[in-house]
């Protein structure tokens, strides 16, 4: 009964009753799917929340709603927030739902726009990514009739004049409400005159959380504040920390009433987490049912899932001050969160074989040493060196050799592939979708398993061996002939000596689990295959028993890969993919074309591909769901190097595992890597998600729609920024830390917390410097101090002694003053004192109180001067003003510890070492007022007071200076001073020129206006810049470098510099043929898209001399622009002026007509990405084909007169563009859509040819495929913004 009673303990009432509708078994307590509890109790409450409390009727009624009228649209069950989602769309409100992955969230989407299409009016459903638009654009055009739907993607535009319901990239949606008349305030709006929204009745932003994504979310964020106000706004998301208060922002922007709708209970089909080695497979947490997206999700942890009772040593207090302020505030981890015990034994089993190994090399050391000591260099033995210091190793060369050891030991622990995919099949857990961050390792992962299925493998290829002696006996041993292994028909396989396994069990062995898969495995001779065809039928049969395909479904693919070899044959598969294919295998990243992915979509759709190793991308929603989903790496490098994945990244990874309907369960494996361990994967999944923040950042293109939206104002700019999430999130924590402060002492409860957390990243400070040895610090006394601060009882008793001792200094300093306040009394009485002379016993006796009263000072304040403390203080100080991140976020904090105070002085450590004992029990005072604070939201909110001004502001002015003097605005002040002094309250006219400028969408729109020689500097604010050319120019014609002929023309010239350089940029432009314009444009739009061996001289010394000249005019037009963007202080992001030359001659000759193979050899860039190159320079000449040409205009007298200021680009210009698109717009860059067109699907030639002026960033995601390859290069995938 003693075990049953520590249930009882141990369990909730809830949970025991649910066990005894369970079953124990050697695996432990089974619970029937039936009687499974979801996650959160499923109260209706639960469903929805806004900024008002939310009535269970009213929920109750958004239910039936739903059910009425929206339910009758899907052939199949609706769950009820799905219902009350639909429910609300009805009676007029914004909704925001937050569902994991899989659950079933566009179903929302879906039900807008039906509800706009009964109403008779249009809607518009946005994704992140061209490809999502284009299948959801596939499935809508099936629901609703494909007259009735339009896609636009930037590249591609269909049937959007009559659709009543369109498909589109956020960007496109974002360029539309900029310049549509639905503004931000009806009452100031003025000056828009078009309104291509005035009909949409709702947007359904898909992917939401999207808008957190550093440089592109803002466009998430300008979508919801620039939508007109009678748009209907549906937002859909993954799990958000902070979906509350992105409700609560969108309720104020828009006027409208926001519910959140929160998902409740566990993903429809839940999760099981394990973690894959060479040993086995084990689940990775204790409780096998546990984890985040699982049937009991976290157990209660942060409140989510069903509570499990806490293993209450698990978490034992820890000495210091150094505790994570998480830890001071969150409930301890779960019992069954924990990692699985199975795996800790193998972590120890590991280190004890590296301790073991270890030992041996400090004994091999030490007898080196020995021979070494005893040996005479001077001709004999026995006079050498005897000391015992030199027989063992250094703490450095331990640490060295233990970390050597420890990673090979962890690479010994990394299973195979071939392997890890042959147990999946036998648990029947294919298709999967393996995970890889890199691109090479996609190909090369799907290329191993190819040959691995295609010739007799050698079973310890993938095995590490101690040593080649090992290797050598037990490769003898099994090359004895062995009886057959016996195969039986429920899986179980009798080895040579008789033992008995089970395939699909956890826990063989990988050696012992090659050796059973080679009696299984089907022997076909190379020479047969190497003359044979795969498209041979006499093969199929080789390849559906080799690999994971049965007879019919090789069959399958090899007619579907014949035949788009036939109609593709300039793309065709090589035969190494056409063999991966027919083994149910193949690779999906951003380096491939769009046909060949569109291609792989589609057989793992059609499970006809049971092994998919793919990027991240393929998480961020393509429509391929698996049954399971394997992690093969748990970091990834980005802009700071290798980190650990975020838990964002790795729950939308594992999401994509569990087909809804078709599995009862998805799993997700995390294989084991030479770097991380379980302990990380679980640390990983175990971590809250970050909360999403505020990237709305201005740009040329926004501010010249926004200051015409405003009729020429910059209120209606004003008001935009002021309601970015980002401004919201400051007024609401202004009104927060006022209440709190006012109620529960705030200022007191941050600063603790400030103190605590400073002190904890002075110590990560201290330590990283320890371990660099870095040279400005003595790395053994920063160790010394560290030490002290990670000690409770050494840290009270260094406080104590300091505190003495500055207690002592005080008295003995205010004795000091008193005898020197007597000593010049007597003085006063007797000047002589002063040198010593005529002084009487008493006044000596004085005399020698001060000087001893002196001496006793300095030693005391020496002891204070040399005290840890004052010394620490002078360290951190110094730290404090390094540009270095982690010091500058130790700055930072130390600001909202001290506002005001430059120093960290000694006595600041007395309450930094109280700070960790107090911040707990304030913290707990706290949550009576502020419930859902945090330290991290407490030193935020802190640090958002005390710098209470916001640079948006300032960046949109900066941009609308640069925007005025480059003639994109002009207003009635002529000066300069006058202009830019006072240009908030400056009215502006938008010129033409403004007017292209708005609808380019580059990064930096104005520099591809400049360099097309659209506008110029016509304000002279780039004096400074011809002052300095003046003076090189000199200095020139002295060396005899300039051309005197040249020189005399420009100073007889009555234009400006900025003028003279703009006339004769169009001038050589206007030699380029189109090809050449194509491969001019493409060096403003396509830098950084992809790696290549050629450098840009190489390739610039191979253009034509007209490229050339036109490339070295642009530059000093860039060089001018750049220092005006310096002087007003541009944001570097809207300021980017990123030239780049490498692409120039392929993109050149891809307009001249060269094949797809030239093109490829030339360029030396992968497939997928030389696409994405050609086709943004296809979306940038599209672009500026299709600006209007605007050479006249009215002056106030009535008479048209040229405005020198705003001409726009040149019409033979636009016209080569126009020609330059038409001729590059071919196969493979022109990809065929996905899905089957119809006469009225086919874009017009008008379309064709002018393209579609809005872009889309829609694969912003590929800039995260990042990783080393084999050759030690950095392996990163394209940030692209228009691809095709």
């Amino acid at each position: 009964m003693e075990p049953i009673r520590r249930i009882t303990r141990s369990f909730p009432v809830v949970v025991l009753a649910s066990m005894l509708l369970c079953q124990f078994t050697p695996q432990g307590w089974s619970f029937p799917l039936a009687t499974s509890t979801p996650r959160r109790l499923p109260s209706s409450s639960t469903f929805a929340t806004s900024t008002e409390a939310v009535d269970d009727s009213d929920v109750i009624d958004s239910i039936n709603l739903g059910r009425s009228d929206l339910a009758k649209y899907f052939d199949f069950p609706l769950d009820d927030w799905q219902l009350q989602a639909g429910g609300e769309i009805l009676k007029g409100n914004n909704i925001i739902v937050c569902a994991p992955t899989g659950a079933g969230k566009t179903v929302c989407g879906e039900m807008a726009l039906h509800a706009a299409y009964d109403k008779d009016l249009d809607g518009v459903y946005t994704t992140p990514l061209k490809a999502l638009s284009n299948q959801k654009y596939s499935e809508l055009r099936q629901r609703f009739g494909a007259k009735h739907v339009g896609l636009s993607t930037g590249d591609v535009s269909i049937n959007r004049q009559e659709a009543r319901l369109t498909v589109m990239t956020t960007e496109v949606y974002r360029n539309i409400a900029w310049r549509s008349t639905g503004s931000v305030d009806p009452a100031i709006e003025t000056g828009s005159k078009t309104n291509d929204l005035k009909k949409n009745a709702v947007v359904v932003l898909d992917e939401l959380h999207y808008m957190g994504i550093p440089g592109r979310g803002g466009v998430w964020e300008e979508c919801i504040i620039t939508s007109p106000p009678h748009t209907q706004i549906i937002g859909l998301s993954a799990t958000l920390p902070n979906a509350r208060q992105l409700a609560d922002w969108m309720e104020a922007v828009t006027g409208r009433k926001t519910i959140l709708i929160d998902a409740p209970g566990a993903r429809p089909v839940p999760l099981k987490y394990m973690f894959a080695t060479k040993e086995g497979m084990y689940p990775l947490f204790r409780n096998p049912d546990a984890g985040p997206g699982s049937k009991l999700g976290l157990l209660g942890y942060r409140d989510d899932g069903i509570s499990r009772s806490m293993d209450s040593d698990s978490n034992s207090s820890k000495k210091g001050v150094l505790t994570d302020l998480d830890d001071l505030i969150d409930e301890k981890l779960p019992r069954g969160l924990q990692t699985n015990p199975a795996l800790e034994k193998l972590a120890q089993r590991r280190m004890q074989r590296v301790n073991e190994a270890l030992d041996r090399q400090r004994e091999k050391y030490s007898r080196v040493i020995d021979d070494f000591d005893d040996w005479d260099f001077n001709g004999g033995r026995g006079r050498g060196r005897r000391s015992s210091g030199n027989r063992r190793m250094s703490n450095r060369e331990e640490r060295r050799e233990k970390d050597r050891l420890l990673k090979r030991e962890m690479r010994k622990s990394v299973p195979s592939l071939p392997v890890l995919l042959e147990r999946l099949k036998e648990k029947d857990l294919l298709p999967a979708i393996f995970f890889i961050f890199s691109r090479a390792g996609c190909d090369q992962a799907a290329d191993n398993i190819r040959s691995a299925y295609k010739r007799p493998r050698d079973p310890f290829r993938d095995v590490d061996f101690d040593s080649a002696e090992e290797e050598s006996n037990i490769k003898k041993k099994n090359k004895k002939k062995n009886p057959k292994k016996k195969s039986s028909k429920d899986g179980i396989v009798e080895d040579g000596d008789g033992r008995k396994f089970r395939m699909s069990s956890d826990n063989i062995n990988e050696g012992t689990f090659i050796s059973l898969m080679e009696e299984r495995q089907a022997i076909i001779s190379e020479d047969d295959l190497a003359s044979a065809s795969p498209f041979r039928s006499e093969n199929w049969n080789f390849y559906s028993t080799s690999g994971l395909l049965t007879s019919k479904e090789v069959e399958t693919v090899a007619r579907r890969v014949a035949q788009f070899n036939a109609d593709n044959e300039e793309i065709a598969f090589a035969e190494n993919v056409i063999e991966q294919l027919l083994f149910g295998v193949g690779s999906h990243h951003a380096g491939m074309l769009p046909a060949h992915k569109a291609f792989v979509e589609t057989l793992f759709r059609a499970n006809l591909m049971k092994a998919c190793f793919a990027t991240e991308t393929l998480a961020a929603g393509i429509n391929m769901p698996a049954r399971t989903t394997v992690v093969c790496a748990l970091a990834k490098r980005d802009g700071s190097g290798m980190n650990l994945l975020e838990t964002s990244n790795m729950l939308q990874m594992a999401g994509r595992a569990g087909r809804r309907g078709m599995d009862t369960s998805g799993t997700c494996v995390i294989v084991a890597t030479p770097f991380e361990s379980h302990d990380a994967a679980a640390l990983i999944l175990t971590n809250p998600i970050k909360p999403i923040t505020s990237q709305f950042r201005p740009s040329y293109s926004l501010a010249v729609n926004l200051i015409s939206r405003g009729g020429g104002k910059l209120d209606v700019a004003k008001q935009l920024v002021s309601k970015s999430f980002a401004m919201w999130e400051k007024q609401q924590t202004e009104k927060k830390m006022t209440k709190a402060s006012e109620e529960g002492g705030l200022g007191n409860i941050v600063r603790s917390v400030a103190e605590d957390r400073f002190l904890s990243l002075l110590m990560e400070v201290l330590e990283r410097n320890v371990k660099m040895k870095n040279a400005k610090h003595d790395a053994a006394y920063l160790e010394f101090i560290v030490g002290i601060f990670k000690d409770r009882e050494r840290l009270k008793k260094t406080s104590k002694e300091y505190e003495a001792a500055a207690l002592s200094l005080d008295l003995e300093e205010t004795t000091l003053g008193c005898l020197e306040l007597e000593l010049k009394d007597a003085i006063a009485a007797n000047p002589a004192l002063a040198d010593g002379e005529s002084a009487t016993e008493d006044e000596k006796y004085i005399l020698e109180q001060v000087d001893e009263q002196r001496k006793r000072v300095d030693k005391v304040g020496k002891r204070v001067r040399k005290h840890v403390f004052a010394s620490l203080a002078t360290i951190g100080n110094g730290l404090m003003v390094e540009n270095d991140e982690d010091c500058q976020l130790l700055s930072d904090t130390f600001k909202s510890m001290k506002p005001g105070n430059p120093e960290l002085q000694a006595d600041d450590f007395v309450s930094l070492a109280k700070s960790g004992l107090v911040v707990k029990r304030k913290l707990r005072k706290l949550a009576k007022t502020m419930p859902d604070a945090t330290p991290e939201s407490l030193l935020l909110e802190a640090s958002n007071v005390i710098e209470i001004k916001d640079g948006t502001w300032d960046d949109m002015l900066a941009i609308t200076k640069t925007l005025t003097a480059f003639g994109c605005l002009e207003t009635t002040n002529k000066t300069k001073s006058d202009v830019f002094d006072d240009i908030e309250d400056q009215v502006f006219d938008v010129t033409p020129a403004g007017i292209d400028v708005g609808m380019l969408s580059f990064e930096n729109s104005l520099w591809g206006f400049v360099a097309m020689g659209g506008t110029w500097d016509v304000m002279g604010m780039s004096a400074s810049y011809d002052e300095f050319n003046s003076a090189m120019t000199s200095f020139e014609r002295d060396m005899d470098f300039y051309d005197d002929d040249e020189s005399k023309k420009e100073e007889s010239s009555s234009m400006s510099a900025p003028h003279i350089e703009a006339e004769d940029l169009v001038n050589q432009l206007l030699n380029l043929s189109p090809s050449e314009m194509a491969g001019y444009v493409s060096c403003l739009v396509c830098g950084d898209t992809a790696r290549s061996s050629l450098s840009s001289m190489d390739v610039f010394t191979r253009l034509v001399p007209r490229q050339q000249r036109s490339i070295q005019v642009l530059l000093d037009s860039t060089d001018r622009l750049m220092d005006v963007q310096r002087q007003f202080e541009v944001d570097a992001k809207a300021s980017n002026c990123q030239f780049d030359v490498t692409h120039c001659e392929v993109v050149t000759q891809w307009a001249e007509g060269c094949t797809w193979s030239e093109a490829l050899e030339m360029s030396g860039a992968a497939p997928g990405d030389l696409t994405r190159i050609i086709g943004r320079a296809l979306d940038a000449v599209r672009q500026f084909g299709s600006l209007k040409y605007t050479p006249l205009r009215k002056s106030d007298t009535g008479d048209a007169i040229v405005d020198p200021f705003s001409r726009g680009i040149h019409p033979e210009l636009r016209r080569k563009c126009r020609e330059a698109a038409k001729a590059m717009n071919r196969y493979p860059v022109k990809d065929p859509l996905p899905f089957e067109a119809e006469a009225e699907d086919e874009p017009s030639e008008d379309e064709e040819e002018t393209g579609d002026t809005e872009s889309s960033d829609d694969s912003i995601e590929e800039s995260n495929e990042s990783l080393v390859d084999d050759e030690g290069q950095v392996d990163l995938d394209d940030v692209d913004s228009r691809t095709v």
